[in-house]
């Protein structure tokens, strides 16, 4: 084995080993984060202190297939204690509802120019905040999409007079506009200042 062969190899290890244990911190802070409610909805539906937030900069530090590995672990985790119907209730709300998240991916810059950086943080920081906000909507628009589906199905009912459609978009958009809205918020505080303790731009 040549010794650039070896190099890599041992770079390759680092890597997996970073992204392993990078993850498993994700989904532990993410994970005790999601159970503290801020605000919760008779019907299910909660506010949370950015518990996603880790899993942001999981994301923007790893890329998109890593992304989206802790997000699915993540959203078997909200099974715990959760609103289970049916299946496919459960496949919409949680499984494809908080696998969104793995999107938010996409905003990591790409892996030759990120593992330059073995601080996740730095990753983080160099991803830019702009793409990480832009894919930290769009995934909290699919995961709306998959429990407006979810309401209109399985908790008609609840709509009364009003439109089934019209009451699942009003009822998912508050609480998830809300948890946005506060993940927005920290992140932005976040990544001010790690970008003056790196003393990198704000971009």
């Amino acid at each position: 084995m040549t010794g650039n062969s070896k190099s890599t190899t041992m770079s390759s290890n680092r890597e997996m080993i970073l992204t392993i244990v990078t993850g498993g911190i994700a989904l532990a802070l993410a994970f005790v984060l999601s159970q503290i409610k801020l605000f919760e909805l008779p019907n299910g539906g909660t506010v949370t202190p950015a518990s996603i937030l880790p899993i942001v900069i999981f994301a923007v530090a790893f890329g998109p297939g890593w992304g989206f590995a802790v997000a699915v672990i993540f959203s078997l985790l909200q099974l715990i204690g959760g609103w289970l119907v049916t299946p496919f209730q459960v496949l919409l709300d949680y499984t494809l509802g908080y696998s969104a998240y793995g999107l938010i991916g996409f905003a990591a810059l790409p892996k030759a120019k990120r593992i330059i950086y073995s601080n996740p943080l730095k990753r983080f920081v160099n991803g830019g905040i702009t793409r990480a906000i832009i894919f930290t909507v769009i995934a909290y628009i699919v995961r709306w999409f998959c429990s407006v589906l979810s309401g209109v199905i399985f908790y008609a009912e609840y709509a009364g007079d009003m439109n089934p459609w019209i009451y699942s978009m009003i009822y998912n958009g508050s609480f998830l506009s809300l948890d946005l809205v506060f993940l927005l918020i920290v992140m932005i505080i976040l990544y001010i200042v790690l970008s003056k303790a790196y003393k990198k731009p704000i971009k």
